[in-house]
């Protein structure tokens, strides 16, 4: 253990203290996410869903713009491509741009999965601090780098910030949204039903 001085410590506090901060930024943009996704819906009322719902349906409908856009493009590219480098060029470009989102989407799910395992989950011990400043500096940036990809994620998901995003990419998010859509309109429906129930009897 290195050497400890009033400033070293402090500094170490410091450190942790944005750590910690960090880590419940992360765990408000992964709840965020979730239920974007149409998970971690129960206890949600009629008009939560409903907002995420309208939200959405108002990022369906602009990932479906620029669905639209992309594919232009992306025709415009192929009728060259094609022409410069042949069907099977062409066909091989496709499915392995095709199996790469697929495989993305995939790993947002899992990701997705165990963060909210992780966090569900109670934690026997309190988290241990590294006393390597270094250490602590690389744990604020990867944390950083999760905090802007869960943002950017959610921001996709209501349809904003989608420049630089591919045919194949923005076709992913809309199955995403849509996705989203359906289970929080499922869990609407499941409140309406209910209400029904409770006002016959």
């Amino acid at each position: 253990m290195p050497r400890t001085t009033r400033r070293s410590v402090k500094q170490r506090l410091q450190y942790i203290q944005v750590i910690q901060d960090l880590q419940e930024e992360i765990k408000l943009l992964q709840i965020s996410n979730e239920k974007l996704n149409g998970e971690g819906l129960n206890g949600l009322s009629y008009t939560e869903l409903a907002s995420l719902e309208s939200m959405l349906k108002e990022g369906f409908r602009i990932v479906e713009e620029q669905t639209d856009k992309a594919e232009q493009e992306l025709l415009l590219r192929e009728i060259v491509d094609y022409n410069v480098m042949g069907n099977e060029w062409l066909e091989k470009t496709e499915n392995e741009d095709h199996a790469y989102q697929s495989l993305l989407a995939r790993r947002r799910t899992a990701l997705r999965n165990k963060a909210r395992e992780l966090r569900l989950c109670p934690q026997d011990t309190p988290q241990v601090y590294s006393y390597d400043p270094e250490t602590l500096m690389l744990t604020i940036e990867s944390l950083k780098i999760e905090k802007e990809r869960l943002r950017l994620l959610n921001q996709r998901m209501i349809g904003k910030e989608l420049d630089g995003m591919g045919y194949l990419e923005l076709l992913v998010f809309s199955c995403a949204i849509v996705d989203g859509m359906l289970k929080a309109g499922e869990e609407k429906n499941k409140i309406k039903r209910a209400r029904l129930v409770l006002g016959s009897t």
